[in-house]
């Protein structure tokens, strides 16, 4: 018997954490914007973050599938105060040094790379191709988008957003709520 995993979004990215781990976890979404009892892709909505309280302790893992990163914060807050414990979702291509270290509740997509000595803290999600190398840190709750490099030394604040196909240079620092898209440094 598998066990039961909260996902709490049932958008783009919830649907696609949701193909990769169904085989592994009997999963149930809830979602603001969704109907309960819809099914999607599968996967039944079973209620709204309100419901967060009623659902504990039928479910007690749970991660939040939200790519915004101060939203998917509360979210955790809020349920790390009721008690839900935050697996990682680490798909099986992804490459994590035994000397790394990772956080809880994080999402690491196809290929993934994270290197010896490098730092990821919680609730951080990593899209196919990200590589965070070696002494580098990205801080609880960014996002990094496809195939970006996150060179060595270099920091990614926490609640950062950084684009696809980009790199943070050696030793360059993304400031906590920071967003690089495109190559342009932007604040929020």
């Amino acid at each position: 018997m598998k066990e039961k995993l909260l996902l709490v979004g049932a958008g783009g990215f919830g649907r696609v954490v949701s193909e990769h781990i169904s085989q592994l976890y009997d999963c149930a979404f809830i979602d603001d914007g969704k109907e309960k009892g819809t099914v999607i892709c599968g996967v039944p909505v079973i209620g709204s973050v309100s419901d967060l309280t009623k659902l504990y302790p039928t479910y007690q893992k749970l991660v939040v599938t939200i790519g915004n990163n101060g939203l998917r914060e509360r979210i955790y807050e809020q349920a790390a105060q009721i008690g839900y414990v935050f697996p990682n979702i680490i798909l099986p291509s992804v490459y994590i040094s035994p000397y790394a270290k990772v956080g809880h509740g994080c999402i690491f997509l196809n290929h993934a790379v994270i290197q010896n000595g490098a730092s990821v803290g919680d609730g951080v999600i990593l899209n196919p191709g990200v590589e965070i190398h070696h002494d580098s840190e990205v801080k609880d709750y960014a996002l990094i988008y496809t195939n970006t490099v996150v060179r060595s030394l270099a920091t990614v604040g926490k609640r950062a957003h950084v684009g696809s196909t980009l790199t943070i240079s050696n030793e360059v620092t993304v400031p906590d709520d920071g967003m690089v898209e495109n190559g342009h440094t932007l604040f929020a």
